[in-house]
C-alpha cells in the first residue's frame, strides 16, 4: 500500500512539473530531418508534428530527429522507404537519387521567384497528382511541399561575373542534374551529402557550396568562408513525405489528420519563407560576409542544355510534362 501512495504521489508531482505519462492509447511516430533546429525546413517540420498531435488529442506524437541526428537526406530516405522512420522532409535533390523525376525541381532558373515557386506547387493539384503515384512506387506518401528559398553559391572567393566560377571545385547535392548544371557553368561539381559540407570546406576540398543563403546562415557557414554569391539558380523545394507502409498502418482518422496536418505546415511555410528573406541577407551581411548578385543571363544561358540532358533519360522524358507545365505559368 505504502510503495502504491508513493508512486502515485511521484506522478502526480511529475504531472504537475509538466510530464505527460505515455499510455497505450499514445502512439509515437519519428521524423528524421538533416536541417538545424532554427531552419526554416525545421520549423515547418514541427508545425505539422505540433498540429498532428493537436487535432489526434495527443494520441499521436511525432518524436522529431532533426540536425541530421539519424543521417543524412538519403538515408533517412531509405529508412522512410523501409517503415523505420516515419516522416521526413526531404529536399527534392537528394530524393532524386531514389525516384529521379524530382529532378523537376534542380533544372536551373526553372522558377523565377516565389510567386512562381506557389503558382507552380499550391495554384492546382497537377504537380500533385503527378508526383503521387511516382514516390507511392517508391515506398513514399507525398503530404506535400515547403519551401526552402532560393540557393546561392558560397565559398572562398567572391564571384561577380561567371568568369569567377571557371574551373573552381563546388559541392553540390546529390542530385545528376545539380552536377550537369555546374559542369555546364565550368566548374568542378562534387556531390556531398550534406553534413559533411562543413569540414569539405574548412579542409579546402571544395572552394564553393551551393545552397540556400537561409541555410548558409542558419548551419554558421559564415564562419567558415565569408562571400555568397546570390545567382538563385533553383528556388528549392522540399518534400514532406511519410513511409508508405506507416500510411498503411494508420486508422482513418489518424490519416486524415496527418494531411491535415501537413496542409497546415505548408500554410505556414508559405508565410514563414517570404519574411525572412527580407532580413536574411542583412543578417548574414552582419556576420561580417560580402554577397555579390552577378548578372544572372550568362548562368541561365550557360545552363539552358541541361534541360535536353534531362529530357534524354526515362525520367526527364517522362517528367517533361511537368517541366512544361512550370514553365508555363505566368
Amino acid at each position: 500500500m505504502a510503495r502504491a501512495l508513493l508512486a502515485a504521489l511521484m506522478i502526480s508531482m511529475l504531472v504537475l512539473a509538466g510530464w505527460t505519462p505515455v499510455t497505450a492509447q499514445t502512439r509515437e511516430l519519428v521524423m528524421g530531418n538533416v536541417n538545424p533546429a532554427k531552419h526554416g525546413t525545421t520549423l515547418a517540420a514541427q508545425q505539422f508534428a505540433d498540429k498532428l498531435a493537436e487535432l489526434t488529442g495527443g494520441k499521436v506524437k511525432v518524436i522529431h530527429h532533426h540536425s541530421g541526428a539519424l543521417g543524412g537526406e538519403r538515408e533517412v530516405g531509405q529508412q522512410v522507404q523501409l517503415g523505420t522512420v516515419d516522416f521526413t522532409p526531404m529536399t527534392t535533390a537528394p530524393l532524386s537519387t531514389l525516384v529521379p523525376e524530382m529532378s523537376v525541381f534542380q533544372l536551373p532558373y526553372i522558377f523565377r521567384d516565389y510567386q512562381h515557386v506557389y503558382a507552380a506547387l499550391d495554384g492546382s493539384d497537377t504537380i500533385r497528382k503527378y508526383y503521387e503515384p511516382v514516390l507511392d512506387k517508391k515506398g513514399f506518401r507525398l503530404l506535400g511541399f515547403i519551401a526552402a528559398g532560393y540557393r546561392g553559391i558560397y565559398g572562398h572567393y567572391p564571384i561577380n561575373s561567371i568568369a569567377d566560377v571557371k574551373g573552381r571545385k563546388v559541392r553540390v547535392q546529390e542530385d545528376k542534374i545539380l552536377v550537369a548544371t555546374f559542369k555546364a557553368l565550368g566548374m568542378i561539381p562534387t556531390a556531398i551529402a550534406f553534413p559533411e559540407v562543413a569540414t569539405a570546406l574548412q579542409t579546402k576540398v571544395i572552394d564553393f557550396g551551393e545552397g540556400g543563403i537561409n541555410t548558409y546562415y542558419h548551419n554558421k557557414f559564415y564562419d567558415i568562408v565569408k562571400h555568397v554569391a546570390d545567382v538563385r539558380h533553383t528556388h528549392q523545394a522540399i518534400a514532406l513525405l511519410m513511409s508508405k507502409a506507416s500510411w498503411a498502418k494508420q486508422d482513418a482518422a489518424t490519416q486524415k489528420a496527418i494531411l491535415e496536418a501537413a496542409r497546415h505546415a505548408e500554410q505556414w511555410n508559405r508565410k514563414f519563407i517570404l519574411d525572412e528573406d527580407k532580413g536574411i541577407q542583412d543578417q548574414v551581411k552582419a556576420k561580417g560576409v560580402s554577397i555579390t548578385k552577378p548578372d544572372a543571363n550568362p548562368f541561365r544561358e550557360a545552363t539552358r542544355s541541361v534541360y535536353e540532358e534531362f529530357y534524354a533519360t526515362p525520367a526527364g522524358k517522362d517528367a517533361r510534362k511537368i517541366v512544361d507545365y512550370i514553365l508555363s505559368l505566368k
